[in-house]
């Protein structure tokens, strides 16, 4: 019997985004409607700038897991699999890809005429690397890589992964991870195995060249003219440049310094909305706004804790006045973007009668709730949340938090927060994998957000992990997330809906499983 491997398919798609940025040039070249403005933009340069929020630490693709990495890796970089426009699955790298009947190896025959940015052609030794190279390092992008035993090198074009169990989920996770050019890696490992020279360099295949200018404050690349897939539509260089102001952002769009803006706020987006030369995008992402609750220490290990705190917080003024009203309240603990969730999920809803009485256990304990303070949305919705809490005279500090120092946190159930507000994503369009990381057990300590424990959830993904059967499968998903949201592991606010404002002129703004909340793979210009 051949193992079918199931690929869910959302159900809608729309165009969103919301990032506030820093202004800091890398280069000295402008966008395409430079000194003319938005209304000139159209027809404007090939090279555009992007607007992005956050720091940017490394061009490394082992951090591929954070966003403004990936947001550049996902063009320098290519993966043996994707997803397409439809959500199925197809060939990047890889021309070819079986799952074993007993889903314990997977085989690819790899694409002809693929070479690194430096004429050097890519083989299997190349993805044996780059493997290897992750799971030895273990952090990041290695979490794609749970049950990885090794690689067999059948000759150049062959390669097979075998692993150490059958897992249904891991062939969907290669999907974010990039295959470098091993030679050169290994030339340049120093004693940090390569992560000191990637930083600001690139071994990859991808369409984009990195030009070795990464700052924490953004990158550039230049369009690679002997990529396998080369299409003369692509920008000729992309600028990525840092602001985390959204005001800024917005108006260095309607001035045309910036070609894309990945960080305005919704109501941002709605004053851009009919500037000539410039449009927005709301793109409807994988991803849910989350409290995660360490389910293990201190006061959240208490279930009625939990369940009190999500009924707090109110869930409709947020939307309301905080989201604009785009996106939509999260029903569930993954994205209504899946068509895998248990029937009848209502929105989530504040119940302050209830929170109230189950809240009681707390005493005069003080809460902490950690979020990233960069973010204005975040920031609102964690002072929403103070707020609702207080009324019910519970106490909260809000304590900010960089996102790879959150990663660091995960280490160990002491050290997760007792809250932690995130956008959350699943980069895959089938939710089993990341099912398998946020809620088994045996993920504690790697990608278990809330030090999280349930025999009966780590049944389900078992079974899941080695059913053939696709229906079979989602229904077992469906227990899951059931189990997970009656154990109050999270609470869940709001789909993640993020506005991009763009040059009017460009294409491919649209929502792509490859990056969050887009990918630059698929911007063309005219």
């Amino acid at each position: 019997m051949s193992f079918n491997i199931r690929h869910f398919r959302p159900t809608t798609r729309a165009a969103i985004l919301t990032v506030p940025l820093v202004a800091s040039m890398l280069t000295a070249c402008t966008a395409g409607g430079a000194g003319g403005g938005g209304g000139n933009a159209s027809g404007g340069s090939n090279a555009i700038v992007v607007a992005f929020k956050h720091e940017f630490n490394t061009m490394d693709p082992l951090r591929a897991d954070y966003a403004q990495t990936n947001m550049v890796d996902n063009i320098v970089y290519e993966p043996l699999i994707k997803f397409d426009a439809q959500n199925k699955m197809v060939g990047a790298l890889a021309t070819e890809f079986k799952v074993a009947p007993d889903a314990k190896s997977i085989a690819f025959t790899l694409r002809d005429g693929v070479t690194f940015h430096d004429g050097t052609t890519m083989t299997a030794k190349d993805v044996k690397f780059s493997l290897d190279r992750y799971v030895r390092l273990g952090q990041g992008i290695a979490s794609q890589l749970q049950g990885y035993d090794s690689t067999t090198v059948v000759d150049d074009k062959h390669v097979v992964i075998n692993l150490k169990a059958p897992n249904a989920f891991f062939i969907n996770g290669l999907a974010n991870v990039y295959v470098m050019e091993a030679d050169l890696v290994t030339k340049n490992a120093g004693k940090d195995d390569g992560q000191g020279w990637l930083q600001s360099h690139e071994a990859g295949t991808g369409p984009f060249v990195g030009t070795g200018t990464s700052t924490a404050d953004g990158t550039a690349v230049t369009r690679y003219d002997k990529y396998w897939g080369f299409d003369d539509k692509r920008p000729t260089q992309m600028t990525f440049r840092r602001i985390d102001e959204s005001a800024t952002e917005r108006d260095e769009l309607k001035a045309g310094n910036v070609d894309i803006a990945l960080g305005i706020s919704a109501i941002d987006a709605a004053a851009i909305k009919g500037q000539p030369g410039v449009d927005v995008a709301f793109l409807k992402t994988s991803g849910l706004t989350q409290v995660f609750f360490n389910t293990s220490t201190g006061a959240t290990a208490d279930p009625k804790i939990r369940q009190g705190l999500k009924l707090a917080f109110d869930y409709a003024g947020g939307y309301a006045k905080i989201e604009n009203g785009n996106g939509s309240i999260a029903s569930g603990v993954i994205s209504d973007s899946f068509t895998c969730r248990p029937d009848g999920s209502a929105p989530s809803a504040q119940d302050t009668a209830q929170a109230k009485q189950l809240l009681a256990g707390l005493g005069n304990q003080t809460l902490e709730l950690r979020y990233q303070s960069v973010d204005s949305v975040q920031t609102q919705l964690a002072t929403l949340f103070q707020s609702n809490l207080k009324d019910l005279g519970v106490n909260v500090n809000l304590v900010p938090i960089a996102f790879p120092d959150y990663l660091k946190t995960l280490s160990s159930p002491s050290t997760i927060p007792s809250m932690m507000l995130l956008n959350d994503y699943i980069m895959s369009p089938d939710p089993g994998a990341a099912l398998d990381k946020l809620y088994n057990s045996k993920s504690i300590g790697i990608t278990n957000k809330g030090a999280y424990t349930n025999p009966k959830v780590d049944s389900l993904l078992a079974q899941a992990r080695t059913q053939p059967d696709e229906a079979k499968r989602c229904d077992l998903y469906k227990q899951v997330e059931s189990d997970v949201a009656a154990d109050s592991v999270t609470a869940n606010m709001y789909q993640v809906s993020f506005p991009v404002g763009y040059r009017k002129d460009l294409k491919g703004i649209t929502f792509d499983w490859a990056a969050t909340p887009m990918s630059f793979f698929n911007v063309r210009v005219g």
